[in-house]
């Protein structure tokens, strides 16, 4: 087993970025231009300087987390692998399970498809710290594509079955396709044959990240995907949110009613859900307006209702939502101004904020990972040469156990080289719980 060196914490950003924020401050007629029509779905009292405190990090006075283990990488990405999207679960003899899809590898698809249609599994026996490779997924897998991209998700089923959710990848379908799940009476020793979800509809760009899955307490399974909308040009482009549910325990699937599109560019990709205490269900998902969107359901995850800007800042990009032990709700994501209306990055930090009325209002960002961010020049937005992404999270008895994803990030989708595509690896910290 590898043992991890520490991570030491990227340098704190200068306090001369409050100057910078002066000068972004007297260019308001620029930045409105930019960001009116995000305000005009904004719900609550976001403000301009909110938006401009956002862009620049640290000089909002962010607090940073605790740590009862600072950020350290426990895998690095290689030539033919890239980790992303890892799911997590504890066992009851305190052993964590994780295991995270390919990221899109540089190879013939085909070929990685054959060798490779399901993912290694990682075991922990020491609450995260070092993990121990274990080979593949013992998971008998007869369906074309792959567990590629996505994101995978770990659950204890109220039947006492581990499930296992994961996203699907078929070649020349816009990085997509309906969801796999597998279930295993053993605690992850083996698994039945992965099945699709919903099964029967048409099988094109359907996008699952990790983290996703819950079953609500009337035992009704929710797996929530983004979808290609209509007239979608490319992957990423415009996606819907639904939930694919089943009440027999995953045996058959329903897909429900799309949340109606909200207006700006991508549309409302990359949902995640949780259930409220008065039994309606949260959806939070990542969007083109500079902002996460928020929807609910009344009826158990079916209908949807249409969505609204949160106060949480943030580019098209990655995010997880849970429960904590309290009560409390706790989202992760990238807190940070896109770099132009509707953009993808910059993917850092990478942030938490905790919920204490079931997502009604949210706190102040907490910093978890800073790693290669850094102020734009010349009154430019924050910017970061590190996406920190796709969080997962497990909670055990001395904190927050959080694994997530660095990549080498050019603030946009040009091709890397094979050095770069080597930057980074999987990261993972121990958090202490937030103060309430």
């Amino acid at each position: 087993m590898k043992t991890i060196k520490s991570l030491p914490h990227a340098n704190p950003i200068s306090c001369r970025l409050v100057s910078w924020c002066m000068e972004i401050i007297q260019l308001p007629t620029k930045v409105a231009a930019q960001w009116r029509w995000a305000r005009g779905l904004t719900h609550g009292a976001v403000t301009l300087l909110s938006i401009v405190g956002a862009a620049a990090g640290e000089a909002t006075g962010w607090e940073r987390a605790e740590f009862v283990e600072p950020p350290a990488f426990f895998i690095r990405h290689d030539g033919a692998r890239q980790f992303v999207g890892p799911g997590m679960f504890r066992l009851g003899s305190g052993e964590i399970l994780l295991a995270a899809p390919w990221g899109r590898p540089p190879a013939n698809f085909e070929e990685i498809a054959q060798r490779f249609p399901v993912p290694p599994l990682f075991r922990s026996r020491d609450g995260g710290r070092t993990w121990r490779e274990e080979g593949a997924l013992k998971m008998k897998w007869n369906l074309t594509g792959m567990i590629s991209d996505g994101g995978i998700s770990f659950l204890k089923l109220a039947d006492g079955r581990l499930a296992i959710l994961a996203h699907r990848h078929l070649p020349n379908n816009k990085g997509g396709a309906l969801p796999v799940i597998a279930f295993s009476e053993d605690d992850g020793v083996t698994w039945s044959p992965a099945r699709i979800v919903g099964e029967g509809a048409r099988d094109d760009a359907n996008y699952v990240m990790n983290d996703r899955l819950i079953q609500l307490r009337s035992g009704r399974l929710l797996v929530p995907v983004a979808h290609e909308a209509p007239g979608s040009r490319d992957e990423g482009d415009v996606d819907e949110s639904l939930c694919f549910y089943s009440d027999d325990g995953g045996a058959s699937w329903r897909r429900s009613q799309a949340v109606p599109l909200p207006a700006g560019p991508r549309g409302m990709p990359e949902p995640c859900v949780v259930e409220r205490r008065d039994g309606s269900v949260l959806m939070v998902a990542r969007s083109g307006t500079g902002f996460l969107l928020e929807s609910e359901s009344r009826d158990g995850g079916a209908t949807w209702s249409a969505p609204r800007n949160t106060t949480l800042v943030s580019p098209c990009s990655s995010l997880t939502l849970h429960r904590l032990p309290d009560g409390r709700l706790i989202v992760f994501y990238n807190h940070a101004a896109p770099s132009k209306p509707g953009w993808f990055f910059p993917r850092a930090p990478l942030v938490y904020a905790v919920s204490a009325d079931d997502g009604a209002t949210w706190g102040a960002p907490v910093i978890v990972d800073d790693e290669g961010l850094k102020p734009g020049e010349n009154g430019a937005t924050t910017t970061a040469d590190r996406d920190l992404i796709y969080p997962a999270v497990c909670f055990l008895d001395e904190g927050m156990l959080v694994v997530w994803s660095s990549h080498f990030s050019s603030g946009d989708f040009r091709k890397k080289t094979a050095a770069e595509r080597l930057l980074g690896g999987g990261k993972r910290a121990i958090l202490k719980y937030p103060a309430r």
